[in-house]
């Protein structure tokens, strides 16, 4: 059930989109979201919120990895999304979170 208005949340696992073996899949995923948000609710902001922060931290690189991987999915067509604009994740297109704790 979408509606024309609203704000919407899109929440991902950020280790499937590192992973080779779950990368399609995550791909298929979101695209399947942001276009069915897009015919329903084109006005409408769109939030990417990408999950389990922690288990990736340790490795260098992966949240521009990440960022590349949704930038390529959403170039062009997708100008609503919110992106982060202070703190340590403002050049990203996504907020990433640990859910853990």
């Amino acid at each position: 059930f979408l509606t024309k208005s609203g704000i919407y949340v899109l929440v991902f696992d950020i280790r499937e989109l590192l992973e080779p073996d779950t990368r399609n899949e995550a791909n298929i995923y979101l695209l399947f979201w942001l276009r069915s948000i897009k015919l329903h609710a084109p006005s409408v902001s769109i939030i990417l919120v990408g999950t389990f922060l922690a288990d990736i931290m340790e490795e260098k690189g992966k949240l521009q990895v990440i960022d590349k991987v949704l930038k390529e999915l959403t170039k062009g067509s997708f100008a609503q999304i919110v992106v982060p604009d202070n703190g340590e994740f403002e050049n990203l297109i996504y907020f990433p979170i640990d859910n853990k704790e």
